[in-house]
């Protein structure tokens, strides 16, 4: 009941913060452009700002976006119920691994309701909420179906439909592989390595048939823009890490398994052990064929071939895998470990008390680590949000905005244009007429280009008067 209640408190704040409607920052922005005349040869083509996005899923947000016009809260609304959904089979999945202890319980709403980086992805418009949702879906069957299709060869239909989402998701292909993986390594263990052919080749054709699609649909415009993709992410690569500067990468490859807390490390120096109990867990019942929870199966197994996969993607085809929205869909992962390491020490027959103890304590740690993050993250103003700085401008005082270079594209994606006569993007030759008056307006200063740039415009100016500093966003009232 307990996780069921975190799960609740998250879809509660993420009704919030989508309700308040702020604007779109800088990523989601991005995104946005491509949605003011949608068309198929704008979806299916290179998008702007070199942005890589499942190209069939942004065609069904611009569905939406041609039903209901185009509105942030049409814009966000299947990123936002994807999230909703995501959330509650998160939540279902830490429930079936924890129940009926309370003890696993308690620390799985702990480690749901701390889930920060998954609650600040909320309402973004971008795919990540999609990829968490999609990427439960595999844990969320029981082995019993693949004992039946693959091995029996019953049904086969249904693998095709497991395998038809890899078209659609770039994550949900790891999660598929990493939960058939899974299962068939306590098989082999079990009951041999036999399967049935005509099933393996249902699914060996289908898996590949589905990335083809994707391939077609958003690949082969994606891997044009390798060269910025790789820019950016470079820090976050472990292939780029390996070839640069080898003695960071097992810095990196931790930032992936427990930088889900943040600036936490007492609840990451708890959690630790839990988890290397987990994988110990883990492998030894695959060592001894020991029986699972039949309501659970391989799937732990699973989680731990997933998380090992995505390293390797990182370190062979370099996917990123700083903790944060790329990896969101491994993060209940290692949680499901550290629910393993739990259950582990309370199945030994010693010092059951002193366990006990220990546990409890690291419970309550978390809580408080957990329900303090929950709570900053409800209170802080959404990042970026231009809402409190376009109520100030006033044309009366100056009837023109001078548009920072770094916030182009969050003032291209507002729905409703600026209530000045003249807009003066930073990006254009046009620059403000000597004596000229104007407002100016700016985000994203966590970029060092972005504050040397508003720099440089504050000291071609004769006067400037600061209006409003807002979350990541601000406004100027200047004469140059």
């Amino acid at each position: 009941m307990l996780v069921w209640t975190a799960a609740a408190a998250l879809a509660a704040a993420a009704c919030y913060r989508y309700f308040q409607q702020p604007t779109f920052w800088l990523d989601e922005a991005f995104v946005a452009v491509s949605l003011r005349s949608p068309s198929l040869q704008v979806i299916f083509a290179p998008l702007e700002y070199g942005q890589i996005f499942p190209r069939i899923y942004l065609a069904a947000i611009a569905i939406l976006r041609e039903a209901f016009g185009y509105r942030i809260w049409s814009l966000r609304l299947l990123p936002f119920l994807c999230f909703i959904v995501g959330t509650f089979l998160w939540a279902h999945l830490l429930v079936r691994r924890s129940r009926p202890r309370a003890v696993p319980g308690f620390l799985a709403a702990a480690l749901l309701i701390g889930a920060t980086f998954w609650l600040d992805q909320a309402i973004q418009l971008k795919q990540y909420t999609f990829d968490v949702m999609l990427a439960l879906v595999p844990f969320l069957i029981d082995d019993a179906f693949f004992d039946e299709t693959l091995v029996s060869g019953k049904r086969k239909a249904r693998l095709i439909a497991i395998a038809l989402p890899c078209f659609l998701s770039y994550t949900y292909p790891f999660a598929l592989g990493a939960r058939v993986v899974g299962w068939y390594g306590q098989q082999a263990r079990r009951s041999g390595w036999r399967l049935n052919k005509t099933a393996v080749l249902v699914l060996g054709v289908s898996v590949p048939g589905a990335l083809a699609v994707l391939w077609l649909t958003d690949h082969r415009f994606n891997i044009k823009d390798t060269a910025a993709y790789l820019a950016y992410w470079n820090d976050c690569i472990l292939a780029a890490c390996l070839r640069h500067n080898a003695a960071a990468a097992p810095r990196l490859i931790a930032k992936f398994l427990w930088g889900w807390h943040g600036r936490q490390p007492l609840v990451t120096a708890l959690l630790v052990p839990l988890q290397a109990l987990g994988v110990y867990s883990v492998i030894r019942r695959l060592k001894r064929r020991e029986k699972n929870d039949p309501s659970w199966g391989s799937r732990s197994l699973g989680s731990l071939v997933l998380l090992i996969g995505v390293v390797l993607a990182s370190a062979l085809v370099n996917y990123p895998i700083c903790a944060g929205r790329t990896v969101l869909f491994t993060q209940i992962h290692v949680q499901v470990l550290a629910i393993e390491g739990a259950l582990l020490l309370l199945a030994g027959q010693r010092r059951q008390r002193a366990v006990l103890i220990v546990l409890w304590l690291v419970i309550a740690v978390v809580w408080f680590h957990s329900v303090g993050a929950y709570v900053r993250l409800v209170r802080t103003e959404p990042a970026e949000n231009l809402r409190p700085v376009l109520s100030l401008i006033q044309a009366e005082e100056a009837d023109a905005v001078l548009v920072h270079p770094c916030s182009v594209a969050q003032v291209r994606s507002l729905p409703d244009p600026l209530p000045v006569s003249r807009v003066v993007l930073a990006t254009e030759q046009t620059r403000p007429q000597p004596g000229e008056r104007t407002w100016v307006l700016w985000t994203h200063l966590g970029n060092e280009d972005c504050v040397k740039e508003l720099d440089q415009l504050r000291e071609r100016s004769r006067s400037w008067q600061v209006v409003n500093v807002g979350s990541g966003c601000g406004l100027a009232l200047a004469e140059f």
